[in-house]
């Protein structure tokens, strides 16, 4: 049975479906207050979802008091919400083994008869527990909770009962809630609002109520008057987990993200082993609110206590990544993969989550390792092969892995054109192999389509350079790009400085090798406008001036 979480935003049945405080737990509650306040004290650990607190207590009654069957009664309500049906069972069965008459033991089990589709079994369990109680107005609403709040909700049947619940205690206020919910089951939001608006006036301190009319407000997207209910409800009652359970999801549904954490902590610190809000708080923390390494002391505390919340690992591989930690984010990407084949009916990987792990992979350059998850990738999402395609080869060039960064490359040119900035690349890890021609020819596609681009001729007049050299004779194959580069970095001399101051002894050298002087004086005297101290301009220039034209 899952809480009640704005269910109605989703759909109507599912209202009964989410994990809450059984509504069987709050009516015994009524009718038990006579009982040691320890008793009190669990059902208040149950009512704010502390699971953990609760079965304690009520083992602890159990043991000291074994001949009252109550307590196995509330371990059986604790191991239901849970969603541990077989326990709930031998519970509510060693209820009945300590006194036949538990009907509350009954209830219980006649609503696992009907979450396991044995409906003739429950009717007997329920008649059983009717039986000499028709005028009983608690054992007559548990039997309505019992057909309302199981997997299997019959809002109907439900209503029969807590109507004569009602009829037989019209001043009880939490029949008039459980009525609410039964016509909110039936999605008579109507008679659902009038039922909680006639239980504030049996009761205007229940903050339950406030919490039911905020539901209907929300699935009405009345946003501010379903937070108004729930702050009356935590004014009421400071410690009512529930309040806090149900503004925490409101917030992150209306995306009030900075007033997320401070309520959800607060839900997480009441709720005490409510392992899943705890989980939600570490999601939350990294994929919403990017706290990374408050994330990582979370969810690292939760993979101690409970090391079977797989998730977990999830959230720590993305944070650890986020604040450059790529070899424990590796390590939490291995675990979660192993957790989820542990059971990989239940249990499903995202691309995400493969994503990160060749990220983190790439990051300590385990390329190979980074290409196989990549992969996966694209496995899941063929739709992002062209994407993940080059991100593998951009990863490859990061590694100063140039065979496999233009393997890659030219696999994803065999997709789509690349674009400029992947054929710069491209060019460059050619030109890292000594692939020149390739490199010239990659290089001369980039500048057709960005011709003002400084850095292209930069690189292919290099490029040519190092053809030139593996010549007999040089050719000055370079020029034509070195005089391009010049005309468009001499725009910003102090940048360039280096590079310009290179261009220009090239040039120089060529001009001096065909005898034209007087340029190749030119240029020298443009390598001292950037550098004064320039030894070969200030050298080859003494020479050249010597000369006679």
């Amino acid at each position: 049975m899952k809480n009640l979480i704005f269910a109605l935003i989703f759909d109507k049945i599912s209202l009964i479906m989410r994990k809450s405080l059984s509504l069987a737990i709050a009516f015994v509650c009524i009718f038990m207050a006579g009982k040691a306040q320890n008793l009190q004290d669990g059902i208040k650990q149950l009512e704010n979802e502390n699971y953990t607190a609760a079965l304690a207590t009520f083992n602890k009654l159990a043991v000291s008091d074994t001949k009252d069957p109550i307590y196995y009664y509330y371990i059986g309500e604790v191991y239901y919400n849970l969603d541990n049906k077989s326990e709930a069972r031998k519970a509510y069965d060693k209820g009945l083994s300590i006194s036949s008459k538990c009907d509350q033991c009954h209830i219980g089990l006649g609503r696992l008869d009907i979450d396991e589709n044995k409906a003739e079994a429950a009717k007997k369990h329920f008649e059983t527990a009717l039986k000499g109680n028709s005028k009983n107005h608690q054992i007559q609403a548990l039997v309505g909770a019992a057909y309302l709040y199981n997997t299997k909700p019959n809002a109907e049947t439900a209503l029969k009962y807590l109507n004569l619940a009602r009829d037989l205690n019209p001043k009880q206020s939490k029949y008039w809630i459980y009525l609410g919910d039964a016509y909110q089951a039936k999605g008579d939001l109507g008679n659902a609002m009038t039922s909680y608006e006639t239980a504030i006036e049996k009761d205007v301190n229940d903050p339950e109520i406030y919490v039911k009319m905020a539901r209907i407000w929300a699935s009405g997207q009345q946003v501010d008057l379903a937070t108004q209910r729930l702050e009356n409800a935590i004014k009421i009652k400071a410690d009512y987990a529930l309040a806090y359970k149900d503004l925490y999801e409101l917030y992150i549904r209306t995306r009030k993200f900075e007033k997320v954490v401070p309520i959800l902590e607060k839900y997480v610190a009441l709720s005490g082993s409510d392992i899943d809000a705890k989980v939600r708080l570490v999601k939350f923390l990294c994929y919403t609110a990017k706290d990374y390494n408050r994330a990582i002391e979370e969810g690292t505390k939760i993979i101690e206590s409970n090391p079977e919340q797989y998730t977990i690992h999830r959230w720590l591989a993305w944070s650890y990544f986020e604040v450059n930690d790529s070899k424990n984010s590796l390590n939490q990407s291995y675990l979660l993969f192993n957790g989820i084949n542990k059971d990989t009916v239940e249990r499903k990987s995202y691309p995400s989550d493969y994503e990160f792990a060749a990220k983190a992979a790439a990051k300590l350059n385990l390329m190979d390792t980074a290409a196989m998850f990549y992969n996966k990738v694209i496995e899941l999402q063929p739709e992002r092969k062209l994407e993940i395609t080059g991100l593998l080869a951009k990863a490859f060039y990061d590694a100063k892995k140039f065979d496999k960064a233009e393997f890659w490359y030219l696999e994803k040119a065999k997709q789509a054109p690349l674009t400029v900035s992947e054929l710069v690349y491209l060019g460059l890890t050619q030109k890292n192999q000594n692939k020149l021609l390739e490199a010239d020819s990659t290089y001369a596609t980039v500048l057709s389509i960005s011709p003002k681009y400084d850095f292209g001729w930069l690189t292919r007049a290099q490029i040519n350079d190092l053809i030139d050299t593996s010549t007999t004779n040089k050719l000055f194959l370079a020029k034509p790009y070195y005089e391009k580069y010049i005309e468009l970095a001499s725009a910003d001399p102090v940048k360039n400085k280096t590079k310009l101051i290179y261009a220009y002894t090239y040039l120089a050298v060529y001009n001096v090798k065909i005898s034209e002087y007087d340029m190749a004086k030119n240029y020298y005297n443009l390598v001292l406008s950037l550098d004064p101290k320039d030894e070969k301009a200030n050298s080859d220039l003494k020479i050249l001036n010597g000369i006679k034209n």
